[in-house]
């Protein structure tokens, strides 16, 4: 299980292993502890965390949005969980 969360300081997605402590963005280079940043998503797989990542930052930069509304959130959440259950 891997979690996707953003730097605090350069706002970078990113993504850590459920058992990661810390996370050293790879961006400004700033280390952060893991569970005082909220996670966007909870995927199971590095490769699914690595296409996410990288699909949320196109979204953003193709919206010129700064982040993820709430109810934008919510909807990955129940789109990828929708996307997993047809998928086993």
């Amino acid at each position: 299980m891997y979690h996707i969360l953003r730097c605090p300081i350069c706002t970078t997605f990113g993504y850590v292993d459920r058992f990661q402590k810390w996370k050293l963005c790879p961006v400004c280079g700033h280390a952060y502890e893991v569970v005082k940043q909220p996670a966007y998503l909870d995927v199971a797989d590095y490769r699914e965390a690595e296409k996410i990542v990288a699909e949320m930052d196109k979204y953003l930069h193709r919206t010129k949005k700064k982040d993820f509304t709430a109810e934008e959130t919510e909807e990955l959440r129940h789109h990828y969980a929708n996307w997993l259950r047809s998928k086993v």
